[in-house]
């Protein structure tokens, strides 16, 4: 069972060659495409259910608001939402512990958006780091909260997920949200 490449010959060796370049070929196409679902319809999507649980606080919550992003500053929306999480990417790559840091201070920016999709990166952005001063680790406990109810979702091949923890866990940070615009309000960072 003594595996050996020395016997192929010069075809044989471009054939493999062929096959693994085309394999990585796919394998990269595969991942370009998802990037782009994920930037293009996934982001929007999101912001779009984080605007129905804002609304939902209000009573005044409809369907239609999932899809809000389609219909309102697009394209701002979808670079905002890629920039945050290309930035926390790269604050993961420096050491993880800065890039969960950083994904707490930037954890408000699709909230701002879905009520204000017009709003600039770095007012977003602003706003979001002065929401979430001082308040990282508290969310952080907060999420930690959390496990036991993501662990019954995987438990239940995600359909407590889809019922009821999905929504009461997005309602918990559409709350908090508002909490800190309150806050951002008192304290005369937004207007």
């Amino acid at each position: 069972a003594d595996i050996s490449l020395r016997h192929l010959t010069g075809i044989q060796w471009s054939l493999v060659v062929a096959a693994f370049v085309g394999i990585m070929s796919v394998v990269i196409i595969a991942f370009l495409v998802n990037v782009l679902i994920a930037v293009f319809v996934w982001n929007p999507l999101s912001v779009g259910c984080i605007k129905y649980f804002i609304d939902c606080r209000y009573g005044n919550a409809e369907w239609k608001d999932i899809l809000f992003v389609f219909r309102n500053n697009y394209v701002n929306v979808c670079v905002n939402i890629f920039l945050k999480q290309l930035f926390t990417f790269l604050w993961c790559l420096l050491l993880i512990v800065p890039g969960i840091v950083k994904a707490y201070e930037y954890m408000m920016v699709p909230y701002i958006l879905a009520e204000n999709p017009t709003m600039p990166r770095e007012e977003a952005f602003q706003i979001s780091r002065r929401m979430m001063m001082g308040q990282k680790m508290d969310v952080f406990v907060l999420d930690l909260s959390f496990i036991g109810w993501f662990i019954l979702e995987k438990i239940s091949f995600g359909l407590a997920g889809l019922f009821f923890v999905r929504p009461y866990y997005e309602t918990v940070f559409a709350e908090l949200y508002e909490a800190n615009k309150q806050k951002a309000y008192r304290e005369g960072y937004i207007r």
